[in-house]
């Protein structure tokens, strides 16, 4: 439930829609949001959202007894007597975007939208870390990225916030053109186009093709950033719309200089006379503080403010996280897989010289679409390219995994695949050594956070000298 700064009557001329049964005393009172009829108490207005396994509006009507002021309503549905006080729109869930865009234009904050198929939701929240140093900031919280979550981050907004940072995902075509249009932003970012929910995008150009759809609400003049490693982002111009603004590690106006890696993985890079190190590890990190140093010091703050700060930041949970279990360290990035990342991930690791063994523990990685079978395969061959002794896959896809791994010259000792985590723990605990570094990634509904626990857990009995 969220309280707007918005009257019932206010929140129907944005919707443009006459109210029924709403009385002038209650059109003057203020708007308590609810989105799901869990939450539903008295004096709420009841928004029912449409999915494909549900239907709001089959909730109204015990919403309504809940104590609920009044609901919205697709007109289709009005005559089926669910409530007496009711505003109709077209689509309840299209609706809740406008109502977002109008909310927002009562406020005076900076805006800034990030996507990308990689990196988009630490790159908002070093973008967070920074901002709130200098500005009163809201940011997405989680992931929040999509046609609800972002009006959820806007149903937040408050007058003294003075920067906003929404993330926008997609996983179908046409979804990050509605979310841009009803941010508005001023700063918009594209972290990169990789391999990422390919089941309905198709292939890497339509992944483009709709990240850049990002830029369609950007105010006149506003700012695109991108990546110049990136192929396709590279070919991006300043136009009549909007002002261009690259960075990258091979090319781009915000590029570093002298960069160095320590035993952990973390970066340390110089731009112009400001040194800045990272504590989180890989290169992707890299690209990730790379967009965000360039929007903050487009914004006029200086790179010191913001080296010290990105100094601070640490990995979100299960996000290229390195942990310390008894005698091994664990990288758990488990929070999501795509070829992209999980190249990256491997990469990082790979470069790490100070250990005994390295293991990756990797799971499927979801919604690839027909080219399924063969991204696994490529991530597998990889693995070995990448210096690591062992390969434990998990999972029905990444049978294609341990196949690549083999292809490429891993032993059938070394390149191994279990149908399940539960399989994959049993065999881990008893074959890890003192020293190993483990990396555990997959896809979420992969569930691979519990390989990280039972690694942690491990007692030091269970960790044998190698």
């Amino acid at each position: 439930m969220q309280n707007l700064d918005l009257t019932i009557a206010e929140l129907c001329e944005i919707l443009e829609s006459e109210p029924v049964g709403v009385s002038p005393r209650m059109a003057k009172r203020k708007v308590k949001l609810c989105l799901d009829s869990r939450e539903a108490g008295p004096g709420v207005v009841f928004w029912p959202l449409k999915g494909g396994r549900f239907d709001g509006h089959d909730f109204i009507s015990d919403v309504m007894k809940k104590g609920a002021l009044m609901s919205v309503m697709d007109a289709d549905r009005a005559g089926d007597s669910l409530s007496d006080v009711y505003v109709p729109v077209d689509d309840s869930n299209k609706a809740l975007l406008k109502l977002a865009k109008g909310y927002q234009r009562k406020f005076k904050l900076k805006k800034i939208a990030v996507t990308g198929s990689n990196g988009k939701t630490t790159t908002k929240e070093m973008l967070k870390a920074i901002l709130s140093s200098e500005f009163k900031t809201i940011a997405t919280e989680g992931n929040f990225n999509n046609q609800i979550g972002v009006p959820k981050t806007i149903f937040r907004f408050k007058h003294s916030d003075e920067v906003a940072v929404v993330e926008m995902g997609t996983s179908a075509p046409g979804e990050i053109h509605p979310l841009s249009m009803t941010v508005e932003p001023d700063i918009a970012v594209i972290t990169n186009v990789g391999a990422s929910h390919l089941e309905h995008l198709g292939n890497l150009d339509n992944v483009f093709k709709e990240k850049v759809t990002i830029a369609d609400g950007l105010k006149k003049g506003g700012l695109l950033v991108v990546n110049a490693d990136d192929s396709r982002l590279s070919k991006l111009r300043t136009n009549k719309s909007y002002r261009v603004l690259t960075f990258g590690i091979k090319r781009g106006v915000i590029k570093p200089e002298n960069l160095t890696w320590d035993a952990n993985a973390c970066a340390s890079f110089k731009i112009g006379r400001t040194e800045f190190h990272l504590n989180v590890p890989g290169i992707h990190n890299v690209y990730n503080a790379l967009a965000a140093i360039a929007v903050t010091t487009s914004m006029r703050m200086s790179k010191a403010k913001v080296s010290a700060a990105l100094e601070k930041f640490h990995a979100a949970n299960m996000r290229m996280e390195i942990r310390n279990g008894a005698g091994i360290k664990v990288v758990s990035d488990c929070y999501n897989a795509n070829p992209s990342s999980t190249k990256m991930a491997l990469q990082t690791i790979g470069a790490l010289s100070n250990t005994n063994r390295k293991i990756a523990i990797l799971g499927d990685m979801l919604e690839l679409g027909e080219k399924s079978e063969e991204l696994h395969r490529e991530i597998g061959e990889m693995v070995p390219q990448m210096h690591f002794d062992m390969l434990i896959s998990v999972g029905k896809l990444s049978q294609n995994m341990q196949a690549g791994a083999l292809a490429a010259g891993m032993d059938a000792k070394s390149a191994l695949h279990f149908d399940t985590v539960q399989k994959a723990i049993e065999f881990l605990e008893g074959n890890v050594h003192f020293g190993d570094i483990l990396l555990v990634k997959g896809s979420r509904g992969m569930k691979m956070e519990q390989i990280v626990d039972k690694l942690l857990r491990l007692e030091p009995a269970a960790v044998t000298k190698g």
